[in-house]
């Protein structure tokens, strides 16, 4: 069977090879797209040096390294602009408790200051905007 000509040409990146895999060949699944996963090749894709873009990338980051429910929450409160002392009476913790999740979160999101880590936090898709 004679399958149409590609319409769009996707490139898959992901950190996880199986989440890769797995984004690929839903793609391909599809007719008008053709699927490179992350350089390998893949049935009826060009490569990029073959001198044709990619329409498309989809390209899938750690969203959230780690993070527990808490602080993710904590991230949320954070883009809010609430200190310490107002997190930790939205989620009924204590302001040292509170403390110690937005320490942890800057950690994990390497970020050097709160505001940092909201921006990290909406770039990774953690936060809407």
């Amino acid at each position: 069977m004679n399958r149409p000509r590609p319409r769009a040409r996707v490139v898959v990146r992901a950190r996880d090879p199986l989440l890769r895999s797995l984004i690929a060949e839903r793609l391909s699944g599809l007719e008008e797209i053709s699927v490179q996963e992350d350089g390998a090749r893949t049935p009826g894709a060009r490569r990029e040096d073959d001198g044709m873009e990619a329409d498309a990338v989809v390209e899938v980051m750690s969203a959230a390294p780690g993070l527990t429910p808490r602080e993710m929450e904590v991230l949320g409160l954070l883009a809010d602009g609430m200190a310490n002392k107002e997190i930790g009476a939205r989620l009924g913790i204590s302001a040292h408790t509170a403390k110690f999740h937005v320490e942890s979160l800057l950690r994990k999101l390497d970020a050097v200051n709160r505001a940092e880590a909201v921006r990290e936090g909406i770039g990774r898709g953690l936060i809407g905007v």
